[in-house]
C-alpha cells in the first residue's frame, strides 16, 4: 500500500471548505431526531477521529507495538457536547489538527509504517491506520453532506 498523500491534502482542504461556507452556524446544531447527530456532533466526531489518530501516529513511529483504550463515539459525543461550541472553533480546530495530521503522516519513516496497532478487529499496520484515517474522513464527510442537505 502506498499512502497517497496528494489526495489526503485534496480531502481535508476540500471539506474544510465546504465546513466554512456552511451558513448559517445555527444550522449547524440542530437535531433532527435524537438518534442523528447535529453537523457539529459529526465535526466533534471527527476531531475525536483526529485526536485518537494523532496519538497512533505519534506513538506508532517509537513502539513496534501498541494497544490502546477503544473509542465509544455516542459516549464521547455525550460527553463534549459540541452543539454548545461555536461554529467556528469546531471548524477551526478540526482543520488545524488535519494539518498537523497530514504533516505527521509525510513524514513517517518508512521502516515505522509496518508497526502495529492491537485492534479488537486485529493487528493494524501504521500505513494501514493512517489510509483508513481518511476513509473514514471521506465516509463522515458524505454523511456531513447528506446531513446538510436534510437540513436545507
Amino acid at each position: 500500500m502506498n499512502l497517497d498523500l496528494e489526495g489526503f491534502r485534496r480531502l481535508v482542504g476540500g471539506f474544510a471548505a465546504e465546513l466554512r461556507a456552511v451558513v448559517p452556524p445555527e444550522l449547524t446544531a440542530v437535531k433532527l431526531a435524537a438518534d442523528k447527530w447535529s453537523l457539529r456532533e459529526i465535526l466533534g466526531h471527527l476531531v475525536d477521529s483526529t485526536s485518537n489518530n494523532h496519538q497512533r501516529f505519534v506513538r506508532l513511529q517509537d513502539a513496534a507495538r501498541l494497544q490502546f483504550p477503544g473509542y465509544q463515539a455516542e459516549r464521547w459525543v455525550q460527553i463534549q457536547r459540541p452543539n454548545l461550541l461555536p461554529w467556528e472553533v469546531l471548524v477551526a480546530l478540526w482543520e488545524s489538527y488535519n494539518a498537523l495530521l497530514l504533516h505527521l503522516a509525510a513524514g513517517v519513516p518508512q521502516e515505522c509504517l509496518g508497526n502495529v496497532l492491537e485492534t479488537p478487529d486485529g493487528p493494524r499496520t501504521l500505513e494501514w491506520l493512517i489510509a483508513d484515517y481518511y476513509r473514514h474522513l471521506g465516509d463522515h464527510a458524505e454523511h456531513f453532506r447528506r446531513r446538510l442537505a436534510e437540513l436545507q
